[in-house]
């Protein structure tokens, strides 16, 4: 099978899943505002409220954070944009008491994930929920499962599903144009500079009954939840389950197998990798597909982080931040000119550097002369949409709410990259190859 007729078959595949994920069990669509709750005012929260009030169209009418600090903090900047949201510390006093909602965000650490997802599906409420979808497989199956059997929508927060930059190289460089031919490798690089330990105002401290009643053991752990197993499974699992769904939508198929090492090399007073580097094995095309996979939690690096694939006529590297995006041609490549044209790409003017002159090397020297056979074309992706990734992933959350499309990431998908994110932290206690 051609790589053009693989990828269409795979689309086709998945947008099957899709429709499936089409029907809802809540009430018809709102014909006016949608009526919107957010569980959890952290950072993710308020950038996911900010991207809502962008968008327009929606009521915030509650907000819940068992931190009170916090959540008062995020009633009164709603209150500055008209959203008379009310605060509660329990997501089930606020399920019992606030009528009318048609949709919950959910942005809590991930160990509440499952809980609070399920709950608000079989209370007849959509969902969008952060990625990663939960610290375990069956966790996330589980939120799956309840969205099947409610019928209700539930969006899982890999907003790199709604890009359209990504949609781009997805539909239009790899599709259509079969850019870089047969593609032979893979590799997604996540860095981030670690900001240390989080602190907090001690006259706002959550009291001890209330921080054990929600599961957490003190204000340091409810802080810096991310550095531990029982809430969360590590940076690994939160960042590079969005570069591993790239991968497995552009590459048109989930791996088979994961080789990995990593730990708290750096930070060894955390239970949690903060560094660690997968190997995975997709099956494509009847051939192997070898792809790195690495995150960093000590510094943003050089070419910040990106999704790289390796092709026979070239290479597209993808990101969220597009100064990273860039397409190279092979020299022995045929002519991307129609594509230019089209407007798929614009090609980076080459700027030679200045030209030295070799010297002469002595008769008897050991130095061997090498020539150029030629230079790797660069190129960009002219698309500039102007608008965060996040921001198109819940208009497309809001759109299907309102029966106007199809959810780009319904939690059936999400599973195969939630799938291949753990497994991966499985391999380096197993120090093997393990399938998945």
């Amino acid at each position: 099978m051609q790589r053009r007729e693989f990828l269409s078959s795979s689309l086709a595949a998945g947008a099957g899943a899709l429709l499936l994920s089409g029907a809802s069990g809540a009430d018809e669509a709102p014909a006016g505002a949608v009526n919107v709750a957010l569980i959890g005012a952290g950072i993710h929260g308020r950038t996911l409220a900010n991207c809502l009030l962008a968008i327009g169209g929606v009521r915030i009418c509650a907000v819940c954070d068992v931190w009170e600090y916090r959540r008062t903090a995020a009633l009164n900047y709603l209150e500055a944009f008209d959203q008379q949201a009310v605060g509660y510390e329990d997501y089930r006093e606020m399920l019992d008491n606030v009528k009318g909602l048609n949709a919950v965000v959910v942005a809590t650490p991930d160990f509440v994930h499952a809980e609070q997802t399920i709950a608000c599906l079989n209370a007849g409420l959509h969902v969008y929920c952060e990625a990663p979808m939960a610290p375990t497989l069956a966790a996330a199956q589980a939120m799956a499962g309840a969205a099947g059997k409610t019928g209700n929508l539930l969006q899982v927060g890999y907003q790199r599903r709604s890009s359209p930059r990504y949609r781009h190289v997805e539909e239009k460089l790899l599709q259509e144009a079969d850019l870089i031919e047969d593609i032979t490798a893979a590799s997604a690089q996540w860095n981030q500079s670690e900001l240390g330990e989080l602190g907090w105002p001690r006259r706002h401290a959550i009291p001890d009954a209330n921080l054990e009643r929600f599961g957490y053991a003190s204000m340091h752990e409810f802080r810096n939840w991310r550095w531990f197993r029982r809430y969360s499974a590590g940076p690994f699992a939160t960042a590079a389950v969005h570069q591993i769904d790239v991968l497995n939508r552009l590459l048109g198929a989930p791996p088979r197998t994961v080789l990995a090492a990593g730990g708290a090399d750096f930070f060894p007073d955390r239970e949690c990798q903060d560094n660690l580097t997968a190997i995975f094995e997709y099956p494509v095309e009847g051939r192997t597909i070898r792809a790195i996979c690495q995150v960093h939690t000590t510094t943003h690096g050089t070419t910040g982080s990106h999704e790289l694939l390796v092709g026979t006529a070239g290479s597209i590297r993808t990101s969220e931040n597009r100064k990273w995006e860039r397409v190279f041609r092979e020299p022995s490549a045929f002519p991307w000119d129609e594509w230019t044209r089209k407007g798929y790409l614009a090609k980076v003017p080459w700027t030679p550097a200045a030209e030295e002159k070799p010297s002469e090397p002595a008769p008897d020297s050991d130095l061997v002369q090498v020539a150029e056979t030629g230079i790797v074309e660069e190129y960009e992706m002219p698309l500039k949409p102007g608008k965060s990734s996040l921001h198109y992933h819940l208009e497309n959350f809001l759109d299907a709410i309102r029966g106007r499309g199809k959810l780009t990431c319904p939690a059936e998908v999400a599973l195969a990259s939630e799938g291949a994110t753990l497994r991966a932290i499985e391999a380096v206690d197993a120090q093997r190859l393990l399938p998945i």
